[in-house]
């Protein structure tokens, strides 16, 4: 029995990853929308109150909570970087997802809140790697694709653990 809910949890994880696609944008990443499972929205709060300590073992906290959504914060390490003068830059950041549940979906909206150098709270925001015209500065092509990277694995696990 355990051997068939490890496999049915790669199934539905690999279901789920394959659906989720989040896009950096000059102001941020666009809400996606989930399939919602055939649970109540009680048992989905309990689901995501268990998550975020599971996922984000170091800060977390999931507040204004109501029948229908909720917010969670958490810190993510190393969360993006990009190369200056060949030096690495890696940076962590705080993120909020606010999910909302509506008739068959879940929608779901990661926003980075702070980003940080090493513990340091810097003065960035997403906007800030963009030109006014909304092309990507030469100096963080990395951004992008390393912080969609980790906002896609937070959606995957989010949303691989509400499925089961």
């Amino acid at each position: 029995m355990k051997t068939f809910l490890q496999i049915l949890f790669v199934f539905s994880f690999i279901s789920v990853a394959s659906q989720v696609k989040l896009e950096l944008t000059p102001e941020g990443f666009a809400p996606i929308e989930i399939p919602k499972p055939d649970k109540t929205h009680e048992k989905l709060i309990e689901a995501s109150k268990a998550w975020a300590p599971f996922y984000n073992k170091e800060q977390n906290d999931v507040y204004d909570v109501t029948e229908n959504s909720f917010t969670i914060d958490a810190m993510k390490d190393n969360a993006f970087f990009y190369r200056n003068l060949g030096e690495v830059f890696k940076h962590r950041i705080k993120y909020s997802l606010k999910v909302t549940f509506l008739e068959n979906t879940i929608r779901i909206t990661f926003i980075v809140k702070e980003i940080y150098t090493n513990k340091t709270l810097t003065k960035t925001t997403v906007g800030d790697f963009f030109a006014p015209d909304g092309r990507l500065k030469e100096d963080f092509e990395e951004v992008r694709p390393s912080l969609e990277e980790t906002a896609n694995k937070v959606i995957r696990s989010y949303s691989a653990f509400i499925q089961n």
